[in-house]
């Protein structure tokens, strides 16, 4: 049986992460035609975003900030 799909993906050194899951099974065996496709702004700004907002809900990042703050005026070389 041959199952012919259409899936966005990003690749990370020798793998290839879809961006939606798929219903195909771990381990299936499958043939790649790659297209390479360039970002709009939009995308990009949705990207950064998505990662960005990663953090938003991160407690310890207020005192990181601050460790770093106090490093750069207080530090002596």
């Amino acid at each position: 049986m041959r199952t012919v799909m259409r899936a966005q993906g990003v690749i990370l050194g020798k793998t290839i992460e879809l961006l939606h899951k798929t219903d195909l099974p771990d381990g299936l065996p499958v043939m790649v035609n790659i297209c390479a496709e360039s970002l709009s702004l939009s995308e990009k700004r949705k990207l950064v975003d998505e990662l960005c907002g990663s953090w938003a809900g991160d407690s310890s990042l207020k005192s990181i900030f601050m460790e770093i703050e106090n490093d750069r005026h207080y530090s002596h070389f």
